[in-house]
């Protein structure tokens, strides 16, 4: 047994305050079976690659028998397969974990406590505002257990994470690290002095996050390791003094007067337009939509620029605008000598310690430098999992942040 009774009730209990009204609950012995044939599956490497799978919890009647348009679309297979680490071994990498889950129930043989029926399709596009198409279809209101590194599980009920096993260690979910905590705070410090926000406000630093989490997204989907070092030049005179470039740039991009530049055809849209003719008010309204179009094209062609310089082993590092400085660069800041621990740290979610023991040169040489650069965050991307977030807290501690893609921020 590999999860013991605890664990399982209190993915239960979160389950159950998600919704107390509930009528019905998931069945404690069919999570941990799915959560343990999940973490053994995520073991396994097919053609040298981990595997990333997800495992949903329903029946096909919980569907309807033929798919219309704005539905789930589901596969159901000509006969059940399997529930098993080999079963999932075979079908996973046919189906992308991010969008596609398969579908378990209590098996109609008898022969095992529970078999795949088919697959189940659902998207989160247009939940980011540079999503180029305005659809979304959130997963359905059941459980499905999801591992995109070995060893590391998530729990979701529906569209929303309610739990996360990772390193041997088991968290419930934190808030979003960029619109409620001090990562937001590191930001922000430096965006309320861009000119964009002096013009707009909080829309400036709503798009300017969203922008953030795209690229983060985009870093994601390449499936390279790399680490992200964004910092203010002005803030942080001496962080150059912990960065060797391999790659330094004369000269380059910047997102931040595009930013400001989409959120001023934005406010025009909302506007409406002044003029008193009908006609030209409509051409008006048309040259707005298409200009937007084209400026959310620049600055989604401009982040995944940036994500692909991570490709380039070393650090990727921005200034405040989005414009990159170098990218292959070695961080080698002082090791740091304070407290490190997931965050938030507040009386809901109490501090843990992070053991940098157990992670490697990567992790450990992003927390050296946000400890000695103030108001620096890093973005350490894992090759098979998650993305990392790091600020520092106070003269003593660093945050981290595990999942800086968690469903909770981009939902």
């Amino acid at each position: 047994m590999i999860f013991d009774q605890s664990l399982i009730q209190q993915i239960l209990d979160l389950w159950r305050s998600k919704d107390e009204d509930e009528p019905s609950d998931p069945d404690v012995e069919k999570i941990r079976l799915i959560m343990e044939t999940v973490f053994l599956a995520s073991l396994k490497r097919e053609e040298d690659r981990s595997l990333r799978l997800s495992v949903t919890l329903a029946p096909p009647e919980f569907f309807p028998a033929e798919t219309r348009a704005g539905e789930h679309v589901v596969l159901h297979f000509a006969s059940p397969q399997p529930f098993t680490v080999d079963g999932l071994v075979k079908l996973s990498p046919a189906f992308d974990p991010g969008t596609t889950a398969l579908a378990v129930r209590p098996s109609v043989s008898g022969d095992d406590p529970l078999e795949i029926w088919g697959a189940i399709f659902t998207t989160h596009r247009g939940g980011n505002r540079f999503d180029p198409l305005p659809l979304r279809l959130s997963p359905p209101d059941v459980l499905t257990i999801s591992s995109m590194q070995p060893g590391s599980l998530s729990v979701f009920r529906a569209g929303n994470i309610i739990a996360r096993f990772n390193a041997g260690r088991f968290f419930e979910p934190t808030p979003t690290p960029f619109t409620s905590s001090l990562m937001g705070w590191s930001l922000l410090k430096t965006i309320k002095e861009h000119h964009g926000f002096k013009r707009f406000g909080t829309h400036y630093w709503r798009v300017y996050r969203d922008l953030i989490d795209r690229m983060l997204i985009e870093v994601n989907h390449r499936g390279h390791g790399g680490t992200i070092i964004w910092f203010d030049e002005e803030r942080s005179p001496d962080a150059l003094r912990w960065i060797v470039p391999k790659h330094h740039l004369r000269r380059g991009p910047e997102a931040a007067s595009l930013v400001e530049h989409l959120c001023a055809l934005e406010l025009q849209r909302e506007d409406g337009g002044t003029s008193p003719s009908s006609i030209t008010a409509d051409n008006c309204a048309r040259a707005v939509e298409e200009g937007i179009l084209e400026c959310k094209r620049q600055l989604v062609e401009h982040v995944e620029l940036l994500a692909q310089l991570t490709h380039v082993d070393g650090a990727l590092i921005l200034n405040d605008e989005l414009k990159p400085l170098s990218f292959g660069s070695m961080l080698v800041a002082p090791a740091w000598r304070g407290k490190t621990i997931y965050g938030p740290d507040n009386a809901a979610y109490p501090s843990i310690q992070v053991d940098l023991a157990h992670y490697g040169t990567r992790h450990n040489s992003a927390v050296h430098f946000v400890g000695k650069a103030t108001g620096s965050v890093a973005f350490v991307i894992s090759q098979d999992g998650p993305i990392s977030g790091l600020t520092l807290k106070d003269d003593e501690t660093v945050y981290w942040w595990p999942d800086c893609l968690s469903k909770l921020w981009v939902v």
